[in-house]
């Protein structure tokens, strides 16, 4: 009887099929990519198993290719894939068509020998080279070089048939070339703290832990990940760091090349070839340093020695559609499995991660200052009460920044807005500018061209000359952008450089990067941004830092909001006072009595976590629960919110709390109706329970999409 083998489709669906071998395969492992039919279409899937029998053996389909002689897929991978479809409640075929590169489901050969190198091969008598010219100058060569990459022997004309020679009469032989990591100290010695962490995970690098770096900002979180890596290479294992997103990873990667001289990155914007080049050195154990985002974390290692998550509190490592995974979480699954010690760090935790220490599931360590003569910024308040506001700031810190750019120092601007005005109104009859696609107004644009425009469906409008409404002409912008503070600090200071980081401005790598270079040069300048001013750039100069419109994310209905506003301000804040020069921090706020804003103010980021507990505990909040979203949409609201009501008749005789439906927060985007449920309980058991007897509910609506989140991160 011919072999029967199990694969799993990369399609949206729950289980692995039953396929026969051909006669003309003798063999197939698990973990290699077949061709087979599927529907009237055939399609790369990967082989999970090898059964002995099947119950539909007569309605088999023969597999019609097989492209690997060995397996391209690691066991403890095909393992984390089971574990996400069964964690996220999603299709295992979906599951695989996230984890796999795209060349790889093209049927792409794999890459399976590394690069090589020759050396001579020692021998017991003299060699004589009569009439052999060519052998007898790579012997000399080889003789003089110790080893010379193949690459380099093709570049100086070397050609195959002269090694293929030599290598056959034993006088030479191919070696692997692997990158060389040369570790360069530049100088730098461990603080104390950094000490006792070093050794404390070196101490734990034989087995499974969590790792994790409380350290403020500036406290040299990467400095500590960089040594416990060159442990881990010296042993031969390899090393996955994760960074939350592209725009961190240049300089990350600049800087890990710096002191080992190589390291791999992988990322979304590489092409799909780099990609699977990469992955496939990985999986040779060719490539051992690898740098990487979200998706890196399925990248099939040879041997894994240690995980690296950096700003593990960083909302990008959840993705937000299809399978709805977080590689902060994958990490720990994945490093348990692999009985690999895992680091987390960020100067500001997540809550859950907070939870864990308290549980002591978690090992930490705190790096509470900077090292050298750098000191952390002072938090203060500025109450804007009754206050006039020029360009969405008040006279006051207007002035607090020329205080500081007379003295030499840069400014930092922080507006979660980009644009030039939150929206235009009808002075006279108050119609707000909406758009006609999604529930939202729209954000006026001054540049590059003067227009309306939706951050949702990206929907463009021409600007009005009067209002639909009353056909008044008196329109006005109210709020503040990113583009409106540019014109107002522009006008304020007219000889300082005034640059702007938004997504509209800066949307490549290199124009981040050029701007970056351009505010570390020791002179005034001001630079106005988003969320991207956060992440992670080190700008010696800024010795003010001033956060706008901070209080719309502690009056949000969103219950984590205040938590990623507060990790942003703390962040951001973190620009300043990095070299010798002290910094500030000034929070623009209509409600300074706000006990997170206070607790901010007084205590930083521990006392923020320290109110925010307090306010989860007392709402049964996640980390003290779990929870999981229902999200539905389509074109009718009623029938978007009556399916939901009818999925949440499936668990009506459990515990699991159930809330909602109700209209999410922007009930409307693309024309379609958005509706949401929550499912909330104690128990994570008892709560996935529930999730599996909805996932495979066979009710459907061909004109509603809807989907699971669990562990949610945006409420909206």
């Amino acid at each position: 009887m011919a072999q029967i083998v199990k694969v799993l489709i990369p399609r949206p669906v729950w289980q692995a099929y039953d396929y026969l071998l051909p006669d003309t395969v003798s063999n197939v492992v698990v973990g290699a990519r077949v061709r087979v039919p599927f529907g009237p279409t055939t399609v790369v899937g990967i082989v999970v198993e090898l059964p002995a029998s099947s119950e539909h053996v007569d309605q088999l389909r023969s597999v019609d290719k097989v492209f690997d002689q060995r397996s391209i897929l690691t066991a403890d991978i095909l393992r984390l894939a089971n574990w996400l479809a069964s964690y996220y409640h999603c299709p295992i075929g979906t599951v695989i068509e996230t984890m796999l590169p795209t060349d790889v489901l093209r049927g792409r050969p794999m890459i399976v020998d590394p690069d090589f190198e020759w050396m001579i091969v020692a021998q017991d008598h003299a060699v004589e080279f009569k009439h052999a010219k060519r052998q007898k100058e790579v012997w000399e060569l080889l003789t003089k070089r110790g080893t010379i990459p193949d690459a380099e022997m093709r570049k100086v004309g070397v050609i195959r048939s002269v090694l293929n020679s030599m290598e056959t009469k034993g006088l030479i032989r191919r070696v692997p070339l692997l990158p060389k990591y040369q570790f360069k100290t530049r100088g730098i010695k461990p603080t104390q703290e950094q000490d006792i962490a070093i050794n404390s995970i070196l101490a734990a690098l034989e087995s499974f832990g969590v790792h994790v770096l409380d350290g403020v900002t500036g406290s040299g979180k990467t400095e500590v990940y960089i040594r416990v890596i060159k442990e881990v290479l010296e042993q031969g294992k390899q090393v996955l760091v994760l960074v939350p997103e592209i725009a961190l990873t240049p300089q990350t990667a600049n800087h890990f090349r710096d002191r080992f001289g190589d390291v791999a990155v992988l990322h979304s914007m590489r092409t799909n070839l780099q990609r699977f080049e990469i992955w496939c050195k990985v999986a040779s154990g060719e490539q051992r340093l690898v740098l990487g985002t979200r998706s890196a974390i399925f990248t099939p290692f040879k041997d894994l020695g240690l995980i690296v998550v950096d700003e593990e509190h960083d909302t990008s490592y959840k993705q937000a559609d299809s399978l709805r995974y977080s590689a902060r979480d994958a990490a720990i699954v994945r490093a348990r499995d692999l009985n690999v010690p895992v680091i987390l760090g960020s100067a500001t935790l997540s809550l859950e991660t907070i939870e864990n220490i308290n549980r002591t599931k978690y090992n930490s360590y705190r790096l509470s200052a900077r090292p050298g003569v750098a000191k952390l910024p002072k938090f203060q308040l500025l109450d804007i009460r009754g206050q006039t506001l020029q360009g969405g700031m008040c006279h006051s810190l207007i002035e607090i920044m020329r205080y500081h750019l007379d003295r030499k120092g840069q400014v930092l601007v922080l507006i979660n807005r980009r644009g030039f005005a939150l929206s235009l109104i009808c002075h006279d009859c108050g119609r707000r500018a909406t758009c006609q696609d999604c529930d939202v107004s729209l954000t006026l644009h001054e540049y590059p061209r003067r227009e309306l425009r939706c951050h949702y469906c990206d929907r463009r409008y021409e600007l009005p000359e009067s209002c639909p409404d009353c056909s008044s002409n008196r329109l006005v912008s109210i709020g503040a952008a990113t583009q409106r503070v540019v014109e107002t600090l522009s006008d304020a200071f007219p000889d300082v450089p005034v640059r702007r980081i938004d997504r509209d401005a800066v949307n490549t790598n290199r124009k981040l990067e050029q701007t970056i270079e351009a505010m570390q040069r020791p002179s005034r300048c001001i630079l106005v941004g988003t969320q991207m001013l956060a992440k992670g750039h080190h700008l010696p100069n800024v010795t003010l830092v001033a956060v706008l419109r901070a209080d719309a994310g502690f009056f949000s209905a969103d219950f984590r909001a205040a938590e990623r506003t507060a990790q942003l301000i703390v962040q951001v804040a973190g620009r300043a006072g990095r070299a010798e020069r002290e910094g500030e921090v000034w929070i623009q706020t209509h409600d300074p009595e706000h006990p997170h804003l206070e607790s901010l103010a007084k205590s930083g980021y521990a006392g923020f976590v320290k109110t925010e507990l307090i306010s989860r505990k007392g709402a049964n909040l996640p980390p003290y629960s779990h929870l999981a979203l229902l999200r539905a949409e389509g074109t009718n609201s009623e029938a978007v919110s009556a399916f939901l009501e009818q999925l949440l008749t499936e668990i009506q005789f459990t515990s699991t709390e159930k809330l909602g439906p109700i209209p999410a927060s922007i009930p409307r985007l693309n024309n379609r109706w958005r509706c949401q449920a929550a499912l909330v309980d104690s128990n994570r058991k008892r709560l996935h329970e529930s999730l599996s007897k909805i996932a495979r509910s066979p009710m459907q609506r061909s004109k509603i999409r809807w989907s699971i989140d669990v562990d949610p991160l945006d409420m909206s």
